[in-house]
């Protein structure tokens, strides 16, 4: 078993919906208008829904209401709101996880904070489009899900051995496996044709100094899911401090004092962003055009 024949072989039990195999195609077209590709994205209403209430969430902060698909591809950028598609997407296509492996709430929690605070590094670190890091941190841990769903019991034997702590993962995950959950997520986000920087940051997450390429949102990210368990935890910072190596600080040239105020703006972010995403069904609250 390789990585890409894993993905191959869970694609029925993912495959992405009809819709957004026609974003991505209609995005990688040499001619294509946001008209028409807001036109597309209107057809799937639950989708739809979802993606409003993401751009018109505290985690945008747009002034004025963004109330048709059309003006947020306008306001997001057609890349960033393709990302957006594939993250809300996620976490509707991966079921059926057996859950003494997984609290699927837990995870979906976990990765949005990841997501949430690597967005707020990104902008302070004055990185273009920041939004691409919280579809980066929702993202980042996918390929263990991957795993769990087709490999549940070497699944169960690498939790038995790590325990809670996610710093051996890797290296157990590669001697049960003979690859790591960060070789499934590369293999699965380039099977659903996302950008090479998302699929970069997601390879190297537990390891950015291995990346020549994408290494401060790699470090980024690094960094933002480390202080996501802590948001989760409730473990103290100070603890977390000392499992971030130094040179993570010099890469993104944060400031350790920088992180506290950060984290208070985070719970109500995340929330937000929970309720749209893990909602079973949304419906627009009233018809909206493309």
């Amino acid at each position: 078993m390789t990585p890409q024949q894993l993905v191959i072989e869970i694609e029925n039990l993912v495959s992405l919906p009809d819709v957004c195999v026609k974003v991505n195609r209609l995005i990688d077209a040499p001619n294509y208008s946001a008209a028409t590709l807001g036109d597309l994205i209107s057809q799937d209403t639950d989708l739809s829904a979802r993606l409003l209430r993401l751009v018109n969430s505290a985690f945008f902060n747009f002034k004025a209401p963004v109330e048709t698909i059309s003006r947020a591809i306008t306001v997001v950028g057609t890349n960033e709101l393709r990302n957006l598609v594939m993250a809300t997407t996620a976490a509707r296509i991966f079921t059926g996880i057996p859950g003494d492996l997984v609290d699927m709430a837990d995870y979906w929690r976990y990765s949005i904070t990841t997501g949430v605070i690597a967005a707020e590094l990104a902008k302070r670190c004055n990185v273009l489009h920041s939004e691409r890091l919280f579809v980066m941190g929702v993202l980042h841990d996918i390929g263990r899900l991957a795993i769990y769903l087709k490999m549940p019991q070497e699944a169960r034997d690498i939790l038995l051995i790590t325990g809670e702590d996610d710093t051996l993962l890797p290296e157990t995950e590669y001697e049960i496996l003979g690859f790591t959950h960060m070789d499934v997520g590369e293999a699965l986000l380039r099977k659903w044709k996302l950008p090479e920087s998302i699929i970069t940051v997601v390879a190297y997450h537990h390891r950015p100094y291995a990346t020549k390429v994408f290494q401060l949102e790699t470090s980024l990210l690094h960094l933002a899911s480390t202080l996501a368990y802590t948001e989760i935890s409730g473990v103290g910072l100070h603890e977390v401090y000392e499992l971030i190596d130094t040179g993570i600080w010099q890469i993104t040239g944060l400031q350790v004092n920088e992180i506290e105020p950060l984290l208070e703006e985070i719970p109500q972010k995340v929330s937000e962003i929970m309720d749209v995403v893990l909602a079973p069904k949304l419906r627009p609250q009233k018809s909206q055009p493309s």
